[in-house]
């Protein structure tokens, strides 16, 4: 049975490693940019979602198995309503927004961020996350959390340097944790997705600010992070008990 939940959980990595390797190697290789890298990126994370959605369907006549479905009474005021989220994605404009945004431009990132949610959610909470479960929700949430940090390398396809996808690393491995914790007490996927979609669009289409805000805005981030998962781990903990 461990074998099994092993070679599924590969077999799902390599599915999304392609894909997302290809989204970023199609736009390297052709020196592509803005608005037209964003719906090249995103049309090809579109395909990996649907096609999964589809084959779920199909073979489990619901998505529902993924955890498209509501959330368990009462475990949005359990996890804060997920402040200290919405804190974090926001945060990310103290600088204001990019200067170069426009209405396609914001159109197109908000197609691939919404893509990146689906894709990311899908296959590290909904697939992986939920088929340890049964091995332990400890477990379920240290190896799909661990392995959604370590994919991140895949960055770098996409033109980012070896540093920003290090520290890029260690802090989706906390998010990881975050997003794991929130799918097994809140038994949905939904708000994992559009969470996940909303940071990365903040972090899209804010301006760059000074390496000295960048430092401090990081730290902060990382330790507001850090005390939601301390709270979501007590959360869990009284959850199972």
């Amino acid at each position: 049975m461990k074998n099994k939940t092993i070679f599924k959980t590969v077999i799902a990595l390599l599915i999304l490693l392609v894909f997302f390797f290809a989204q970023g190697a199609v736009v390297v290789v052709n020196h592509l940019e803005g608005t037209v890298s964003a719906l090249i990126r995103g049309s090809i994370i579109w395909l990996l979602v649907i096609g999964t959605l589809l084959y779920y369907a199909v073979r489990y006549k619901s998505i529902s198995v993924l955890g498209f479905r509501s959330t368990n009474l009462g475990s949005s005021k359990k996890l804060l309503f997920y402040i200290p989220l919405l804190v974090i994605a926001f945060s990310h404009f103290v600088a204001g927004f990019a200067a170069d945004l426009s209405i396609g431009l914001f159109t197109a990132n908000l197609f691939l961020t919404l893509s990146i949610g689906m894709a990311e959610e899908t296959y590290f909470r909904g697939i992986i996350c939920r088929i340890w479960v049964e091995k332990g929700k400890v477990k379920a949430v240290v190896i799909s959390s661990m392995l959604f940090g370590i994919c991140h390398l895949m960055n770098i396809a996409g033109g980012a340097g070896l540093l920003t996808t290090l520290l890029q690393i260690c802090f989706a491995v906390i998010y990881g944790f975050v997003f794991a914790l929130i799918f097994i007490r809140s038994g949905s996927l939904i708000q994992c997705i559009l969470l996940h979609a909303l940071h990365d669009m903040c972090s899209f289409i804010s301006a760059e600010g000074s390496t000295t805000m960048n430092v401090f805005l990081g730290a902060a981030q990382t330790v507001i992070l850090v005390m939601y998962f301390i709270y979501l781990m007590k959360d869990i903990r009284d959850y199972e008990e």
